[in-house]
Formats: C-alpha cells, structure tokens, sequence
C-alpha cells in the first residue's frame, strides 16, 4: 500500500513537471533538467506497471482495462513530439485511478502510520532534491561553474551523498544555502533509511 501512496504523490509532482515544462525552450538547460527528473520518475512508475502485472490474478485483463495506461503513462519523454507528450499527459488517469484507492491509502496511513510517515519523508526527500537542483542550476548557470544539466545532476549527487568531490560547486550565497540544506536532507535521508530496515529487521526477528 505505501507503493500506492508514492504513486499518487509522483503523479501529482510529474504533472507538475510537465506543467512547468510546457513553458520552457525545448533547448533551455532548467527543461533538459526537468526531462532528466520525468526519466527518474518513470523508471518508479515502469517497476510499479511490472509489479502490478506480475500480482495480478487474470494478467490479460489487468492489461487491457488500467495496465495499458499505466504502461503508456511510465514511457519517458525522449523527445517534445506531440506523441510524447501525450504520454505525460495520460499520467492523470493514473492519478485518477490512485484517487479512486484514496479510501484504502487513508485506512493504511491510519492502520500502518510508521509506514505511512516514511513513504511521505521518501516523496518529501526526492522532491527536495529535485527542486534544490533546479534552484541552483537556475541561480549558477550564469555565474558559477554549474552551467548544465549533467553539472546540476552530478553535484546534487555528491552532496547529497555527502561526498563533497569538490568539482563543481555553487558560488552564490544563495546556492551554498542550497547546498548545506542539501547536505542535512541527505544526512536526515540515510539516517530515516537505517531507521526503516531496522524497525523492518526487528519485526523479522
């Protein structure tokens, strides 16, 4: 069930990204971004399409009513044709089908709150890193030495990992903000993270 939780929190964001993206030059860095963060997402809504299909007790239905949908809305936007986009836009049936086990997703958040509080802290975390990326490329693209998509991607990466390779790094005071704030969200990631498996191992035990 936190599986359909996730789901309906990363429909929502993707459409907001698709949103956002509409508005932007097909050849601006902030969309090439934004096309790498839909990829990311897609590869969630691809695995939970192929889980979906492996439980599902008569497969052939499960394909032709909703799998459909959910395969088409998992495709990744490898180009700004028409079709492509269409794919995007078919997300908000998977949006609408996820509301329509919003009474199930209530009773779990309820039933299994732990569950439920660290489903919300993974959406809460990875959309903190998305949106921190994009900022900071915005601010440093002109000024420092984060000039592109992949520059963007690679230093939110080692900072949020902690590692600190030290290559590219923001300039601004508004991007160093960015930055620590990206440090403690790892940090408070990989803490909430161990919590998780251990309170996981000790049901095991």
């Amino acid at each position: 069930m936190i599986s359909k939780l996730l789901i309906l929190l990363f429909s929502l964001f993707s459409i907001v990204i698709l949103a956002v993206s509409l508005f932007l030059p097909v050849t601006s860095e902030i969309n090439r971004l934004l096309l790498y963060f839909d990829f990311v997402l897609c590869l969630f809504f691809i695995y939970d399409f192929f889980k979906q299909l492996h439980q599902a007790e008569h497969k052939w239905k499960y394909l032709y009513t909703n799998g459909w949908l959910d395969l088409l809305s998992s495709i990744p936007i490898i180009s700004e044709t028409r079709l492509f986009r269409f794919f995007r836009i078919v997300r908000i049936f998977r949006i609408i089908r996820s509301i329509g086990s919003l009474k199930a997703i209530l009773k779990f958040i309820k039933a299994e709150a732990k569950e439920s509080v660290f489903g919300l802290l993974i959406f809460i975390q990875v959309t903190g890193l998305f949106i921190i990326t994009l900022v900071v490329l915005n601010i440093e693209k002109g000024t420092g030495n984060i000039k592109t998509a992949e520059d963007a991607l690679w230093w939110a990466f080692i900072t949020f990992t902690t590692v600190g390779y030290g290559d590219h790094y923001p300039v601004t005071n508004a991007g160093r903000f960015l930055t620590v704030l990206l440090i403690i969200l790892g940090v408070l990631s990989f803490g909430a993270l161990i919590s998780y498996l251990n309170s996981i191992y000790r049901k095991l035990k």
